[in-house]
């Protein structure tokens, strides 16, 4: 069993904790536990439970109404307004209940109905990058242990690689991406989720994925002489090295268009000689016109 702060309900369920006070005073939504200083913390039920409810109430719910309800009447409501919901928090919130609760079955209902109600593109960005974020921030708060951020990562890779493996695109384009990682990052989940669309599209797509030193990355630069370079920037590292590790990109690249996509916040404050995406449609719609 995890232990979640009232901080870590608050990010992870988008509750303000002051709001989650008031519900457990006025109306005993949740019991919190209590340390031996008296400070509150909470378990996977108590999370399960504030994450449904949330989810009721941007349904319409009233809290007043919810409150009158047990467990498992809450859980019936949850399925039966996600039977004509496309509210991607639901979906969210089950892989994040997945992760915490290594329910596999979750992860795999999980996965086959949110792709099939976004379409894969609206599917990562409204889902999985989410998703992903709100699991590094128990990460980095400490409230996730390696083997259920590996357990989600496993599952989401073997689904991705599934879905690589059976792109068949209509066309076939002579154009050539490259697609790698900075140094420093660690998740390949985007260069998976580009190779795929990529592929579809009908690119020849060279994938040479993370743990790549910089100076491979020119010598494969050099090597293939790709018409399209894309990368992505999505942990928080030092404005200096990012510039550094464009320019020297846009350097060592005399062929190519250079495009790169992540952290929004984080590229505003980089100087980048090519094209920068905000979204996942707009890195497909631009790659798209290419082809068309």
């Amino acid at each position: 069993m995890s232990v979640y702060s009232i901080a870590d309900l608050e990010k992870l369920s988008g509750v303000k904790a002051h709001t989650i006070r008031i519900w457990e005073k006025r109306y005993n939504i949740v019991e919190p536990n209590r340390t031996d200083s008296n400070i509150r913390f909470y378990d996977d039920f108590q999370l399960k439970r504030i994450l449904n409810i949330s989810f009721l109430i941007r349904q319409g719910l009233k809290i007043s109404k919810i409150a009158k309800l047990n467990n498992e009447d809450i859980e019936s409501k949850v399925r039966e307004k996600s039977a004509v919901s496309s509210d991607s928090e639901l979906f969210i919130n089950d892989i994040i209940v997945s992760t915490l609760t290594f329910d596999k079955e979750l992860f795999e209902s999980t996965f086959a109905k949110s792709l099939k109600v976004f379409g894969f593109e609206n599917f990562y960005e409204k889902v999985i990058i989410p998703s992903l974020n709100k699991i590094g921030f128990l990460w980095s708060s400490g409230e996730l242990f390696p083997a259920q951020e590996h357990f989600l990562s496993n599952l989401l890779k073997q689904k991705l690689y599934a879905m690589l493996d059976s792109t068949s695109p209509q066309i076939k384009s002579d154009k050539t991406v490259l697609l790698f990682l900075p140094p420093w990052e660690n998740h390949d989940f985007a260069l998976i989720f580009s190779d795929i669309v990529l592929q579809s599209l009908g690119f020849n797509v060279i994938n040479i994925g993370k743990s790549i030193s910089t100076e491979s990355i020119y010598e494969c630069i050099k090597k293939i002489q790709p018409d399209f370079l894309f990368t992505t920037v999505i942990v928080g590292h030092k404005i200096n090295e990012i510039q550094s590790f464009c320019d020297g990109i846009t350097n060592h690249n005399h062929n190519g268009m250079f495009t790169i996509a992540g952290n929004v916040d984080l590229l505003k404050l980089v100087r980048v000689k090519g094209k920068v995406f905000s979204g996942c449609t707009e890195f497909k719609n631009y790659y798209k016109n290419l082809i068309g």
